[in-house]
């Protein structure tokens, strides 16, 4: 079926669509057994005078977080890329980034990392980005204040659907300004006592840039990132720099924390896999509990 409506944002029982044929907007209804989401291809039917949608084209990907029971919560569907942004302030909370990394490995979608601000302190993420980079990651160093560092990014945009993702405060919504130069999203500053952004994007939203032929999903600000309920070997899988040594540990389901004869636990004495990040990774393994402790 041609994908000729796209979902820009959703409320309770109706969407705004955008018609990919002429580009324009409506608002259209749905059943509530459908759930629609941002990015979305949708078909749809008219009765009278109303649009409304009959049904969701099978996803490509689906970008998620957990909510707060621990469940997996879809947020944008389609997605070819997600940006993730951190910034010198403020600055990014411990595992943030490895979050985010084993979201976009485990939902297939290629993870970008934005490191922006860095105006305010030029060498701040130096050896993050290059030990980034070594595991094969994009990285970009940005800043709003110098545009020449905005224009590779958007190059990378292209024809491509691109989620942003980060903390609140780090800047997305003045980078989206400048990557789609029709947009005017509001901009907000850091709060002076905690340091923290204030939400500024409180919906997840879809634009289109017709010059770039590319769509841009803005996603809302969080204070940290949670992943949904995940075992160990699932969060395993996240991690790009543990898939040489998977299935070759003496156990099948191990775990990579404390067995004997782990391939992952000798490639961190070997050096082959920082020790920084199999901390990290241990760390959310670790957080799991919090959604069932039971199960551990």
């Amino acid at each position: 079926m041609q994908r000729q409506f796209r979902i820009i944002a959703t409320q309770k029982k109706t969407a705004t669509v955008i018609d990919l044929s002429d580009f324009s907007e409506r608002q259209v209804f749905f059943n509530r057994k459908l759930k629609p989401i941002c990015g979305d291809y949708v078909a749809l039917s008219k009765d009278q005078n109303d649009y409304r949608i009959d049904q969701i084209l099978p996803r490509d990907t689906v970008f998620s977080r957990a909510d707060r029971h621990g469940r997996r919560q879809h947020l944008a569907a389609n997605v070819d890329q997600v940006l993730i942004i951190m910034a010198v302030s403020p600055e990014p909370t411990r595992d943030i980034i490895n979050r985010y990394l084993v979201a976009a490995e485990l939902n297939h979608i290629q993870p970008i990392l934005v490191f922006n601000k860095i105006d305010l302190q030029s060498d701040y993420f130096i050896n993050t980005a290059h030990n980034y980079r070594q595991l094969g990651y994009p990285v970009f160093m940005t800043s709003t204040q110098q545009i020449d560092t905005i224009k590779e990014l958007q190059q990378s945009l292209q024809g491509k659907t691109s989620l942003l993702a980060g903390q609140s405060g780090v800047g997305k919504s003045s980078l989206s300004n400048l990557l789609f130069p029709a947009l005017d999203l509001k901009t907000g500053d850091l709060a002076k006592k905690t340091g923290k952004g204030a939400h500024t994007t409180s919906v997840t939203q879809l634009y289109y840039d017709k010059s770039q032929a590319a769509f841009l999903i803005d996603s809302p600000g969080v204070w940290e990132y949670g992943l949904w309920h995940l075992t160990p070997i699932e969060i395993a899988r996240g991690f790009r720099e543990f898939q040489d040594f998977m299935g070759t540990c003496k156990f099948s389901n191990c775990s990579h924390s404390h067995e004997p004869d782990c391939a992952v636990i000798q490639a961190v004495a070997d050096g082959k896999i920082t020790a920084k990040r199999y901390q990290s990774f241990i760390r959310i393994c670790e957080s799991m509990h919090y959604w069932n402790p039971n199960n551990y």
